[in-house]
């Protein structure tokens, strides 16, 4: 099963990692060493996962905690709102 994520597809674990450390690259300076550290450790953790479904799941869920801090850190393009 494919992940469709914006212009990219992550079909593999390998994918994803590459991903995701492309992602915390559009995060502030000061959080992204902790956030590649953080991919990276997940990523080791699970490498030996051979269950096919459950690595769909560990997926599935690392995209979703990437787009949730991705949005934490975004900056708000209105910058305009009634105060």
């Amino acid at each position: 099963m494919a992940n469709r994520v914006g212009s990219a597809t992550v079909n593999t674990p390998k994918q994803l990692y590459k991903y995701l450390l492309r992602e915390c690259e559009k995060l502030p300076k000061h959080t992204q060493q902790f956030y590649k550290y953080s991919v990276k450790q997940s990523f080791k953790q699970h490498a030996l996962e051979s269950d096919e479904e459950r690595v769909q799941q560990i997926m599935e869920r690392a995209l979703l905690d990437a787009k949730w801090v991705i949005q934490k850190y975004k900056q708000p393009d209105d910058t305009s709102a009634s105060k």
